[in-house]
């Protein structure tokens, strides 16, 4: 335990370790790393040539005389028991009780190690120390650093650190507080310009802003001196904060920092992520003793800052001590001790001799200068772009560190193209270094007479090779960084290659990216020589073209970075999304292409007002995502919980108000939704209170309506905005991959029957039939709840109706017998197709002919069975579905030999002869919904699901799936089977697929599952009905149609409309598949929308 010395005379006397020899000090002082965790402790305190005292715990042995190196390094800080316990015995001068607060007390024998510079502005610049008065006032800094570092939340222009509570959190007295102010400085600095060097060094600055920093840090008004002292005491503390880049040369060869614009710096990664420097800067400090002031000769502390101390010389004469000198020579030192290898210069007059440069004109040195420059850069480059190669490209190609199935793959995203900027750059710098070489022949003064011819020669090849190798840098660094956090002998790779003598201390980064500050760096360097070439030199004009080239391609290469910056921001992303258990969505952000339009902050609210949650949202092109923000542990780094689905931009529609949300999900089917974009996003004006509020509604099973809030109307219009412009350019992108098309058969005959339009109230559209007509054209016959009407089927000519009948349901045509079917009433009637078509002479339409094939009938179908034309019905009794196949027998009625079935008269004794007979009937013992023809068998949707029927032999039967077959457990899991409703089945390829309300899935002619691409197709809606055109399955909700391609699932198109149903589906094999639906008008809100469904290829 470190121990105080009494506040008495017999301690207070120094002068024993005071008479040594100044020089003897100077050599012995040693710059220790700091650590300002311990106790500012009598016995342990030691200092460098700037200010800063360095801490360490030992026991007082009066025998030593010095401290050695060695021994100075070795003694790290060990908790002082003492330290988080101390309080003056003076309450005047109470330092506050913290881990932090040091007291610079130092014992004769230590005096060597640890000589502390007295206060005098005067001389030296340096800080004076508070007086007696005012002990407890720290120095100030600008409210906004110091509550970073104190977590103060005052307003005030005063510093936070005059008060007490701030006190015990900050001290400019403090290395690592001076540090961490610096760094904060130093990325505000970079977040508001951009220097030449940013993309390799992202932490640099120049030495005037290091300088301007120091007087934020300590705004009282000092003398330019101390600001510049304090800036390179950061770049000599152990370890270094800050240090030269490769291109500042001048700093690089003094090892110092210039107070100059064109010296440029860094922060030192290394000291970033290992902790920043710590330490005490004694100079800074008030005396702890009390009643000690500035200007007053000082007190028994051996450390006191208002001392001037005396040593005494060999020759015994006492000479004063100014901090300045002490400091000044501490400097140097300091320098020499730690300079690099940089006292062999490389410019170009260092190498020719003084008679040549006597004799030269200064602008043809500067001119010789910068050429010599332009070339040893290049060499420079050539080198470290073989080091990429050599060290680390190569190297990994046959590492173990990465998986041999992706180690290829990696390679290729990490370095890119590299060995071609290798290649240019080694024929570039020869052709340099071999006309350097015949100038230097030709001439004992080694002058170069021109470059810009042997650069136009090459540059044209930077076009290609950088811009591929650019804007892609920011993904490798990303790959590189995603790889080191999860992989940790790839880690241990980088890190024993970043070690090796060659890389200069550089980190791989610097490699990666040297390319990108390469090529920024052209035009400063062939400026250079521009700026000294004469205007009549024959290379001025090739100067200025490979300045213009290079701007050139840099300008390209900084545009295509942008949208290279928009990808890395979408992996960023990716790989930060975070997805509930069980559940997760391949959102193809990594697809290349996608966009990312907008991001931010909006309140998540309840119908009822009351604030939920804060939503971070994403507006991709393709889909809108709602998340949480999470910190992580242990971690700087967020992640996106994603909240409820994604809403995929086809299922997207925007509203300003919140008018009419309660109960908006039960109303389902009265959105007013369209498929128009600025129909479904004009928003109309709000109330105040709504007026930053926006409804998102994702349309769907799975969908809801989010009431998101903005900070203002402001932000909401921009969120508006954004919203309506990607889904404009969604849409604008899925029209030229349409897979179906709307042809409307209908779009104003049909008014809706609550609406009141004169002489248009027929109806509602129930069902609807494509035919040929008499003349060979194609038409269109469509029942309603009051007739059938029949017209063009490219709606050239208003629909006409051919026929008042009530409660229509159905219609179908046996083409090749030329009848017409109509299910009206539970009746199923059959007619003369002839004697309905609007394009003939015809009769009243109770006197036409007609057969009744049942009364009672649900439903019915037509097609070919075994080549038998059959009209299948079914009657319902019970819960037992009856069927009555019916074949015809009356030949085609067009046909005048079958005119006999035409006839409306009979005799007494005779009946009308008969239209059809009965060839098969069979029933099933659940409720049926419909009837479909396969080639040789008919296929039942019931509620056991799709029962299979062989007309030549009933006892045949087969029911899909068979559900005890393990492989259709996901039915159960996904919901009960009796909820499951079937809808319909499809020959798919050589398989079946199965379609229910809530999914589809294949099956082969065996029922076996077929897992390929998908396990299953989950619809996005709930659909009422379901049509096929392979590779097309079209699904109908009630409020959107969904199109998904049947060999990847995937959702390829969707049409959104309101009361959307199907009308009709038939596909014959001789025939492209026939689907009809109907809809509310888009834009005549009181018509019905009749239409057919076109396959756009």
């Amino acid at each position: 335990m470190a121990q105080y010395p009494k506040n008495d005379a017999t301690n207070s006397t120094p002068s024993d370790s005071l008479r040594q020899d100044l020089g003897d000090i100077i050599n012995n002082f040693q710059t220790d790393t700091y650590n300002d965790a311990s106790s500012y402790s009598t016995r342990n305190s030691r200092q460098n040539g700037y200010g800063f005292s360095a801490i360490s715990n030992g026991r007082h042995n009066s025998n030593r005389a010095s401290v050695r190196p060695a021994q100075a390094h070795a003694t790290a800080a060990v908790p002082d028991p003492l330290r988080d316990q101390f309080i003056a015995s003076n309450s005047d001068f109470a330092y506050p009780v913290k881990s932090e607060i040091l007291s610079p007390t130092l014992s004769p024998s230590r005096m060597r190690a640890t000589i502390t510079t007295p206060a005098d502005t005067s001389d030296h610049g340096f800080i004076s120390p508070p007086r007696s008065s005012s002990l407890r006032r720290q120095t100030s800094i600008s409210s906004k650093t110091a509550s970073t570092l104190a977590g103060s939340t005052t307003s005030s222009n005063k510093s936070p650190v005059n008060n007490a509570d701030s006190q015990s959190n900050f001290h400019l007295t403090r290395l690592s507080c001076i540090a961490q102010v610096f760094v904060d400085q130093v990325k505000q600095l970079n977040e508001s310009r951009k220097m030449f060097c940013t993309d390799e060094y992202p932490h640099s600055f120049n030495g005037e802003e290091a300088v301007n920093i120091m007087r934020h840090i300590f705004p009282d008004g000092r003398p330019d001196g101390f600001y510049r002292k304090m800036a390179r005491a950061l770049m000599h503390t152990s370890p270094p904060l800050i240090a030269p880049i490769l291109y500042s040369e001048k700093s690089l060869k003094k090892n110092t920092l210039y107070d100059s614009p064109d010296e440029i710096y860094t922060l030192v990664e290394g000291t970033l992520q290992e902790g920043l420097p710590q330490g005490v800067y004694s100079v800074l400090a008030p005396c702890y003793t009390p009643f000690c002031g500035s200007g007053e000769g000082g007190c028994y502390a051996p450390c006191c800052p208002n001392k001037i101390f005396v040593a005494y010389p060999t020759d015994g004469k006492a000479v004063e001590i100014r901090p300045g000198d002490l400091e000044r020579h501490f400097s140097m030192s300091s320098s020499i001790a730690s300079s690099h290898d940089t006292t062999l210069s490389r410019a170009w007059s260092a190498n020719v001799s003084r008679e040549i440069l006597q004799n030269t004109s200064m602008h043809e040195v500067k001119r010789q200068e910068a050429i010599h420059e332009l070339i040893y850069t290049e060499e420079d480059y050539v080198r470290d772009l073989n080091l990429l190669d050599e060290l680390f490209a190569k190297p990994l190609v046959a590492a173990q560190c990465i998986e041999a199935d992706r180690r290829e793959a990696f390679c290729d995203n990490v370095f890119k193209n590299y060995l071609d900027l290798i290649a240019i750059h080694k024929d570039l710098y020869r052709a340099l270094r071999d006309h350097q070489g015949l100038c230097q022949a030709k001439g004992a003064g080694g002058f170069v007479d021109k470059v810009g011819d042997i650069f136009l020669r090459h540059v044209h090849k930077f076009i290609t090779a950088y811009l591929e190798y650019g804007p892609h840098v920011v993904l490798a660094e990303y790959a590189v960084k995603k790889e080191m956090a999860g992989n940790i002998l790839f880690q241990n790779f980088i890190r024993e290659k970043e070690k090796q003598a060659e890389t200069r201390k550089l980190p791989f980064r610097h490699f990666m990216i040297l390319p990108v500050t390469r090529l920024q760096r052209y035009p400063l360097l062939l400026n250079a020589v521009l700026k000294k070439t004469p205007d009549d030199h024959p290379d001025k004009k090739d100067l200025a073209a490979c300045v213009d080239i290079v701007r050139s391609v840099a300008s390209k290469m900084d545009e295509a970075s942008e949208t290279t910056k928009m990808i890395l921001r979408l992996y960023q992303i990716n790989d930060s999304l975070r997805f509930k258990e069980g559940r997760s969505f391949d959102l193809q952000l990594t697809q290349p292409g996608r966009t990312l339009i907008h991001e931010g902050l909006l309140k998540r609210r309840t119908h009822m007002g009351v604030e939920s949650a804060d939503l971070h949202v994403f507006v991709f092109d393709h889909v809108v995502l709602l998340t949480k923000i999470k910190k992580v542990v242990n971690s700087t780094e967020e992640e996106f919980h994603v909240y409820k689905h994604p809403v995929p931009m086809e299922l997207l529609t925007v509203h300003d108000s919140t008018e009419g949300l309660l109960g908006l999900r039960a109303m389902s089917s009265n959105y007013m939704t369209t498929h128009n974009t600025e129909s479904s996003l004009n928003l109309a004006p709000t109330t105040n209170n709504q007026a930053a509020s926006i409804v998102i509604r994702h349309l769907g099973r799975n969908g809801d309506d989010y009431v998101l809030w903005a900070e203002n109307s402001a932000q909401r219009a921009e969120w508006k905005e954004k919203l309506m412009k990607a889904k404009e350019n969604y849409e604008k992108i899925m029209e030229d991959r349409k897979v179906f098309h709307m042809s409307p058969l209908s779009d104003s005959t049909f008014a809706l029957p609550s609406a009141q339009v004169a002489g248009a109230n027929r109806g509602k559209v129930t069902c609807s039939i494509p035919f040929i007509g008499a003349n060979g054209s194609r038409m269109v016959a469509i029942g309603t709840q009051s007739g059938i009407w029949m017209g063009p089927e490219d709606n050239s000519v208003r629909l006409r109706q051919v026929m008042s009948i009530s409660d229509v349901t159905q219609i179908g045509v046996l083409q090749d017998h030329h009848v017409f079917l109509i299910l009206a009433d539970k009746t199923l009637i059959s007619y003369a197709l002839d004697d309905l078509d609007p394009s003939k002479n015809r009769r009243q339409p109770e006197k036409l002919p007609f057969y009744k094939l049942g009364h009672h009938i649900s439903y019915f179908n037509t097609g070919t069975c075994s080549n038998r034309s059959l009209v299948v019905a079914m009657k319902r009794k019970g819960m037992d579905s009856h069927f009555k196949a019916f074949e015809p027998v009356c030949g085609d009625l067009r046909d005048p030999r079958n005119a006999k079935y035409l006839s409306t008269k009979s005799g007494f004794l005779s009946k009308p002869s008969s239209w059809f007979k009965l060839y098969k009937e069979f029933y099933i013992g659940a409720d049926s919904t419909a009837v479909h023809f396969l080639k040789s068998r008919l296929m039942v949707v019931c509620a056991r699901g799709f029962e299979i029927i062989d007309l030549e032999n009933l006892s045949m039967n087969r029911n899909l799936p068979d559900l005890t077959n393990p492989d259709f457990a996901f039915m159960q899991q996904q919901r009960r089977v009796e909820y499951l409703k079937p809808l319909g089945m499809f020959r798919c390829n050589g398989n079946y697929l199965l379609c229910y309300d809530l999914f589809a899935f294949l099956v082969d002619n065996r029922g076996n599952y077929v897992r390929n691409a998908y396990p299953w197709i989950e619809w996005e809606g709930t659909p009422q009905a379901v049509a096929f055109s392979y590779p097309f399955v079209i699904a109908f909700d009630a409020r959107f149609i969904e199109i998904r391609h049947v060999e990847t699932g995937d959702l390829v198109q969707v049409f959104v409309g309101d009361n959307l149903r199907c009308l009709q589906y038939r596909q014959d094999p001789a025939s492209t598949p026939v689907i009809h639906g109907s809809m509310l008008h888009t834009f005549k809100r009181d018509f019905q929308f009749v239409f057919q469904l076109v396959c756009s290829s």
